[in-house]
């Protein structure tokens, strides 16, 4: 037997033992320590293992367990270094941003870390040819110039205000320079980063692990479980039985209806907090009738946002009170549309649909996603909008979304955004833009203006802030002024875990760190 299956047996045996007895109430894991294993369910697969592809929230809580970048943010969506040595030196121009690096650092497979591997990771991700959903996250940066093994200097090709946001985004976490080298695409699959963790196996739709990487650089985090395995449920009460047994000892996010019962249990300690996400519907523009403003904002009319928070989140949400969410940099309340039956009917009138259309509503098949698509449907009814429900499995759903606009069959959908970047410009850019029409983004409703386009130009390009908050506010007044998408709700994050269980965080951006995790 060889090192390799040797060590997989060793650590699949160990994993194995950890199910068997996380299963019972009250584990060896949990009393003792014995059996470091951390069982994690959230509710969805990851869609990918590429950071420079990845798009969902699901997938970036798994990946920054292997994969760290230059900068990240904390739990205040601070900027903070990682691999950088310091925050990075912006030149007064704001036209080039230097950094320097930690040395020490070696990726997962025995490479360096340094000024070259930062370069092969940049010319991958700006590369066309790669065909990566964040490229276009780098549009204002030119050019990468190494002034030694561990400084590199970025030269923009225009002022960029949130360029520390940017790169402090999960798209430009670190990937070996081998692995991009011999894999490339295959990255999905073979993830190789500088983490605390390192990749084992992914069967999909089962589980994903991964194992403590013994070589991490900083030594003072070094990880302090043996491993971890994810798991997705998409039903709500599948991920409560599981934490409640003791099948998981962590859940997210947990289901609105359950938490009074939950927070009864005292074994499970929830953890609540405001996010930064933006639950609304993507209606397709560039298709009748929706190509009408008038209609989708009868839509948006015939919708009881109050009602629908008290029904699908048990009150744990907020209204929306713009295109993006109130803890988001750049954020101004707008007059929203009040729920009136008969303004929608009688702009439906006015647009030519005095009795109404049929429709499909697509959806994800997360509970909350469904529960949200189906009392809308029951919503639209009212007005003469007969919508089917049509809910996917996830990878389903974005396959059939994330598409270019002539091969959208999309009609409307519910969706999620959430700006990794904490500010204004990722929340609008990626989803109202023509840059942010699909495969590259998330504008899956086509929406394009061409005053809102002007407006996140001039903001991108100067560092004054009062002149980006202008900026920023006169595109939001447009964007729901013309409906261009239907803002609905933001949530809060609510996350599950036994009380034994420390070391977690939850970002405002829906992102679970897991890197301190630890059982006490």
């Amino acid at each position: 037997m060889n090192a390799t299956k040797a060590l997989k047996l060793g650590l699949i045996g160990i994993l194995a033992g950890g199910l068997l007895l996380s299963a019972c109430s009250n584990s060896a894991s949990e009393n003792n320590n014995t059996v470091k294993e951390l069982v994690y369910v959230q509710e969805n697969n990851p869609a990918t293992l590429d950071p420079m592809d990845g798009n969902d929230d699901w997938s970036y809580t798994v990946m920054m367990t292997m994969y760290e970048g230059l900068l990240s943010f904390d739990k205040d969506m601070k900027v903070i270094p990682v691999l950088a040595e310091a925050l990075p030196e912006v030149s007064k121009d704001a036209q080039s941003i230097t950094f320097k690096l930690k040395q020490g650092v070696t990726f997962q497979d025995g490479e360096k870390f340094n000024a070259e591997a930062v370069k092969v990771n940049f010319e991958r991700i700006k590369n066309p040819e790669n065909r990566l959903k964040r490229t276009s996250l780098f549009s204002a940066v030119e050019k990468i110039e190494i002034i030694d093994d561990y400084t590199v200097r970025f030269v923009l090709n225009k002022p960029f205000a949130p360029i520390l946001q940017t790169f402090a985004n999960p798209a430009f976490m670190m990937i070996s320079p081998k692995e991009i080298k011999e894999s490339n695409k295959g990255i999905n699959r073979k993830p190789v980063g500088t983490g605390p963790f390192q990749f084992v196996e992914w069967k999909d739709g089962d589980h994903l692990t991964v194992k403590r990487f013994d070589g991490y650089w900083d030594k003072a985090n070094v990880a302090k479980v043996d491993a971890i395995t994810f798991k997705p449920a998409t039903e709500a009460a599948s991920r409560v039985v599981m934490l409640q047994t003791g099948e998981a000892q962590l859940v997210f996010p947990l289901p609105y209806e359950q938490m009074e019962q939950l927070k009864k249990d005292s074994e499970i300690e929830i953890m609540q907090s405001p996010s930064i996400g933006m639950r609304y519907m993507a209606v397709n523009t560039k298709r009748k009738p929706f190509d009408d403003k008038r209609v989708r904002q009868a839509l948006t009319y015939a919708i009881n946002k109050d009602a629908l928070i008290k029904t699908v989140t048990s009150g744990y949400a907020v209204q929306a009170e713009s295109i993006m969410a109130d803890k988001v940099w750049g954020f101004q309340k707008q007059e929203m549309y009040d729920y009136s039956i008969e303004k929608a009917k009688q702009l439906l009138a006015e647009a030519g649909y005095p009795n109404g259309f049929e429709t499909t509503i697509w959806s994800n098949n997360t509970t909350e996603r469904v529960r949200t698509a189906e009392f809308i449907q029951q919503q639209w009814k009212e007005i003469g909008v007969n919508a089917a429900v049509q809910p996917m499995e996830g990878a389903t759903w974005s396959n059939q979304t994330y598409v270019k606009p002539d091969e959208s069959k999309l009609q409307t959908t519910v969706t999620n955004w959430t700006p990794a970047t904490g500010e204004a410009d990722w929340a609008i850019r990626p989803v109202l833009t023509k840059e942010g029409f699909p495969p590259g983004l998330v504008n899956i409703g086509f929406y394009s203006n061409d005053q809102v386009e002007k407006d996140v130009q001039d903001a991108m390009k100067t560092t004054d802030e009062k002149t980006r908050l202008e900026a920023y506010g006169n595109a939001q007044k447009i964007a729901v002024e013309e409906a261009a998408i239907i803002p609905l709700f933001v949530p809060d994050n609510l996350l599950g875990k036994k009380k034994n269980l420390s070391g977690i965080e939850v970002l405002p951006h829906k992102i679970v760190y897991l890197k301190r995790a630890e059982f006490k």
